[in-house]
């Protein structure tokens, strides 16, 4: 039996839901079919691009591979179903939180005048990572460690960080901060784009993760609530500011480094134009072409 777009569809859902219960609902098809449809992919390509255990499924080393190439070919169907004529497709940049922190606007503006006739999106994924093995995202800005194995990247610029802490807290009156300092609290992580981890401190020294939270405003309300304490780069002081937190300057923490990501087959014809805009406007180029 020959392969068409729906099996590409289905693993896709599979590895993005992580169960193919989930896919089988987000697809609307009864259980078995999807797990026929994957079986005939994995027999079709032969070997197994998924593992199966009790609480779900990921992909093996080989799906993972054959994620970004699935992705990629079901991108390129779709524009070509979608716009066979029409504007271009936009550009899609996938991000956590914050961005390009203060040089947002600045790298949009530059878009905007230099490539008028391509539009842009930014947009908030708690994981960019499934938005880019997914086809929906073309590039990401990530935040933290090297970027994974089998993505392209480049380093843009590394961020300072900042203890968030209620205005309630013991330390709120602080001018500045050391790790030492927060040793003895729990700290309220993201589990997703986080970037702060107990490895941050000595091992002997470590404090406890207190709360995992999926998103930034989680995030903000358990800080707020006094519910532990929370580390974040600098640029969270100025994009996301609470009334109830009060972020004070870390003097020993090292910096986050800033990477835009993409998946090597990522196609979009404006990507190298982009990734070249926001590399100039970081590291200072003028903010209008010419």
């Amino acid at each position: 039996m020959g392969l068409d777009i729906r099996h590409l569809e289905t693993f896709l859902a599979a590895v993005e839901e992580g169960s193919i219960t989930a896919a089988a609902r987000r697809l609307r098809l009864a259980q078995p079919a999807v797990s026929r449809t994957l079986a005939q992919l994995e027999r079709h390509v032969g070997v197994a691009l998924l593992a199966r255990s009790a609480h779900g499924v990921t992909a093996t080393a080989e799906g993972e591979i054959f994620r970004i190439r699935a992705a990629a070919a079901l991108a390129s169907f779709t524009d070509a179903v979608e716009r066979p004529f029409g504007d271009p497709r936009p550009l899609r940049v996938g991000h956590a939180w914050s961005a390009f922190g203060e040089h947002t606007s600045a790298v949009l503006r530059h878009w905007r005048a230099s490539r008028p006739e391509q539009p842009l999106e930014l947009c908030r994924l708690d994981d960019p990572y499934a938005g880019m093995a997914g086809g929906r995202i073309d590039v990401s800005v990530l935040r933290g460690p090297q970027p994974r194995p089998g993505y392209r990247s480049e380093l843009l610029y590394s961020e300072t960080r900042v203890a968030a802490v209620s205005m309630e807290h013991r330390l709120a009156r602080r001018r500045e901060l050391r790790l030492a300092d927060l040793a003895g609290e729990g700290l309220i992580v993201q589990r997703h784009w986080g970037t702060t981890t107990p490895e941050l401190w000595d091992a002997e020294a470590r404090p406890a993760v207190a709360v995992e939270v999926g998103s930034v405003d989680d995030w903000q309300s358990n800080i707020a609530a006094n519910n532990g304490v929370g580390i974040t780069p600098a640029s969270s002081s100025k994009l996301h500011p609470h009334a109830e937190i009060v972020y004070v300057p870390l003097a020993d923490a090292p910096p986050v480094p800033v990477f835009l990501a993409w998946a090597p087959n990522s196609r979009h014809p404006a990507l190298e134009d982009f990734i070249r805009t926001a590399r100039d406007v970081v590291h200072g180029a003028p903010e209008s072409p010419g």
